[in-house]
């Protein structure tokens, strides 16, 4: 029995360890560069896809007729004409995308780019004045001889006898201190041909019945805008600022027109 398996195990043939061809490897190293070609040509168009700027929209219709819905409506017209792209037909490159600016400064420096401005403003202002004056004047009128000399005792001798003095001593003084310290959220507008940015920066606040306006313009240069992407007010050149307020608050602080004040003289109560 042992001599039978011992003749069968030498007759059955041994398998050699396979060994991989050149060809093969070649075969496998193409598919390789195959797959990740395809993948990084569907990262690169996803990357594309998501920097395009999606189509404009309409709006829709608002659902009830409240007046915070109509002002949402109002607000997302108003932003969407300001930020709107020329569309790049056949085309999924766009120079203002996202994908142009992977490898430069984040910083505002195109129009519709966004800016942080710190508004960092204070006003301090007298005005002191003294004005003084003094006139004096006389006038003397008589007649001494009317077709004869006049007796000293006649009321002629001193028909006019006027004299006259004035002074005047008048002082005033005014004092005003004003100051706004905010950080408003704006955008580039505008570039001019000198590489100068134009900002406008606008913030309302509505509050208590009352309502407050803060708009902001001016002349940024790039290099004033820090790595925060945030600009001081303080190197704004040209800048104009208005704060408006409107409300209860103002109503009641402001001078009234001249027919509420009659209106008031003659209501006593």
């Amino acid at each position: 029995m042992n001599e039978t398996s011992m003749q069968s195990q030498t007759l059955l043939p041994t398998r050699e360890p396979r060994q991989s061809s050149p060809r093969s490897l070649r075969s496998l190293t193409l598919r390789f560069i195959l797959l990740n070609l395809l993948l990084l040509a569907g990262i690169l168009l996803a990357l594309a896809m998501y920097g395009q700027t999606p189509a404009p929209t309409t709006p829709h219709p608002a659902r009830t007729n409240s007046p915070a819905i109509s002002a949402l409506d109002n607000y997302l017209n108003r932003v969407r004409t300001q930020a709107n792209v020329p569309a790049t037909p056949g085309a999924i490159w766009i120079d203002s995308g996202r994908l142009s600016r992977m490898f430069t400064d984040v910083r505002a420096m195109r129009p519709n780019d966004l800016i942080s401005v710190v508004v960092s403003e204070s006003l301090a202002s007298s005005t002191d004045g003294t004005v003084k004056g003094s006139r004096n004047s006389s006038a003397n009128s008589a007649i001494t001889a009317l077709f004869s000399k006049l007796s000293a005792a006649s009321a002629a001798q001193n028909l006019i006898n006027q004299s006259s003095a004035s002074a005047l001593t008048a002082q005033g003084q005014s004092a005003n201190n004003s100051s706004l310290s905010t950080i408003l959220g704006g955008q580039v507008v505008d570039v001019l041909p000198n590489g100068t940015l134009v900002i406008e920066a606008a913030r309302q606040v509505e509050f208590s019945q009352q309502t407050q306006t803060i708009v902001l313009r001016g002349l940024v240069r790039p290099e004033d805008i820090s790595q925060q992407n945030q600009v001081l007010s303080t190197a704004i050149s040209s800048m104009e600022l208005q704060v408006r307020g409107r409300g209860i608050v103002t109503d009641y602080t402001h001078r009234p027109n001249a027919l509420v004040r009659l209106l008031q003289r003659a209501l006593i109560f």
